[in-house]
């Protein structure tokens, strides 16, 4: 499902919602003040098995992966 950051331009409200359309992306307003001026967010993106749960999981005690 599409869920989206935005942060209202007004009041500095940081919200998540979903949006299934570019019309829902129009109609979309702060949930705290009902300002329309809202700018998308860039958010990260994770997953189950990330790199970052891969680093922590640990490789073995090698630096050069065996060949050293």
């Amino acid at each position: 499902m599409p869920i989206f950051e935005y942060r209202c331009q007004k009041c500095g409200h940081e919200f998540e919602t979903f949006v299934w359309s570019s019309r829902d992306e129009e109609t979309l307003r702060c949930p705290k003040c009902e300002a329309e001026e809202v700018t998308k967010l860039l958010s990260s993106f994770s997953s189950k098995g990330s790199l970052g749960s891969a680093l922590s999981s640990g490789c073995g005690t090698g630096g050069l992966g065996g060949f050293g």
